[in-house]
């Protein structure tokens, strides 16, 4: 019986997608934590447990995500290149970006006192979710014939 070991792309994109299943995850968390800090005895709180999320695994998994997809397209840029289908995802990975810092300068805000910072996290949490189901669109819509 042979064991037949995943190609160097199915790897890549295999820890591309865990490393975005992590790092969503943990921005989706975040948002959640700090929409609910008004509520706590002590909303800052929220802010510090947000801030321990991001920095322990939404960081850690965003730099995954863009090294093993950055090398993806390292490897296979002119066939990217032709499909205009990754144009579009990655405007949308681009505006998850944007959010993966809009989400950690809040916690950072809350985990500081400024309270008033978490007042919007749901819907930088709602946008967050948004623009992930635009990026898996566009990405599982292109293998589909």
């Amino acid at each position: 019986m042979a064991i037949y070991w995943p190609s160097a792309t199915a790897a890549f994109i295999a820890a591309h997608v865990l490393a975005n299943l992590v790092w969503i995850g943990a921005l989706l968390s975040e948002a959640l934590l700090l929409a609910r800090a008004a509520w706590l005895s002590d909303p800052a709180q929220a802010g510090v447990f947000a801030r321990r999320i991001h920095l322990s695994l939404a960081v850690p998994a965003f730099l995954a995500s863009l090294g093993a997809g950055g090398a993806r397209l390292f490897y296979a840029h002119r066939e990217y290149a032709a499909m205009p289908w990754m144009y579009a995802k990655l405007a949308f990975a681009v505006g998850v970006i944007v959010m993966h810092h809009l989400i950690g300068a809040r916690a950072r805000r809350v985990a500081d006192g400024e309270v008033e910072a978490a007042s919007s996290a749901w819907a930088l949490g709602w946008l967050t979710l948004a623009l992930s189901a635009g990026a898996v669109l566009f990405a599982v819509a292109k293998s589909i014939p």
